[in-house]
């Protein structure tokens, strides 16, 4: 907290000195992103740093200074928040359940896209994914299926928010993907938003979910395939600004008409929680 503090400070001397020279930022805000379109950015993936996280492991060339399993880290900027105590501050801005297609655990590829749920639905009819103990794979031309080869697909509930800098009130959007043992914890923010009411002139009323306030942080987890660190949700009160709120429902409406695009859910793969290890 007390360097991003410094960094604020240095940001503001410097425009202070600038604007003496006759230099205005703001005059120019905007400039030289005019042929961006959405495709033209990379949404971050906000993940939970497990123990075998590359962030965390000296021994994989990308470990992190300070980095620590059951931090939450934002992958654009390589932002760290400690999870455990203070957590993220998040705006909810939509959901989407999607299911991810991988290669198998020992074959190369991984990630090879994304699918939505009703064309899962299809693929099942029609033989293409057979399920085996509960997990989904892509059988081989026999129909048989080999648990550390054959393709996998993974059911996952994306969660696109907004992610709060609470020293400077500054928000970027971020996607929080949920899987394995966290689906459960997908549901339980769902459950959460839906039941907010607040009253208004016809009475009683559902706010929409870029409304609200929600805190993230991680918790230790286990069962008898391993430990890993989980998220937990709390709500934290409603937006209080207009432009956090416009910001919000701007991008709720871009994910909404397709036109956010998710980059490489490999960004996201060191974040799953090693009971996930065989979705």
């Amino acid at each position: 907290m007390a360097t991003a503090k410094k960094e604020i400070q240095k940001v503001e001397e410097k425009e202070t000195a600038l604007a003496a020279m006759g230099v205005d930022f703001a005059a120019d805000a905007g400039q030289g992103m005019e042929g961006a379109g959405a495709e033209s950015y990379a949404i971050p993936f906000l993940n939970v740093l497990q123990k075998g996280s590359p962030q965390v492991d000296e021994a994989s060339g990308v470990a992190i200074e300070g980095a620590k399993s059951g931090m939450l880290y934002e992958t654009v900027t390589g932002r760290l928040i400690d999870g455990k105590t203070t957590g993220a501050l998040l705006v909810p801005c939509a959901y989407k359940r999607v299911f991810i297609h991988w290669a198998g655990r020992e074959a190369a590829g991984g990630f090879k896209g994304e699918i939505a749920a009703d064309a899962i639905a299809q693929m099942r009819a029609a033989g293409k994914i057979v399920e085996l103990e509960g997990r989904l794979y892509a059988p081989n031309e026999d129909g048989s299926v080999n648990e550390k080869k054959s393709d996998r697909f993974s059911d996952t509930r994306n969660h696109y928010c907004m992610l709060v800098d609470e020293t400077t009130g500054a928000y970027t959007p971020v996607l929080l993907s949920l899987t394995s043992t966290q689906v459960k914890k997908s549901k339980m923010l769902m459950s959460l938003l839906a039941g907010v009411k607040l009253k208004g002139a016809q009475g009683f009323y559902t706010p929409p979910t870029f409304a609200n306030l929600v805190r993230v942080t991680t918790v230790p987890e286990s069962n008898d395939k391993g430990t890993w660190h989980g998220v937990r949700f709390e709500l934290a009160g409603q937006v209080g600004t207009k432009d956090l709120y416009e910001a919000a429902k701007a991008f709720h409406a871009s994910v909404v008409k397709g036109a956010v695009t998710v980059g490489s859910y490999d960004d996201a793969a060191g974040a799953e929680p090693p009971a996930a290890a065989g979705f």
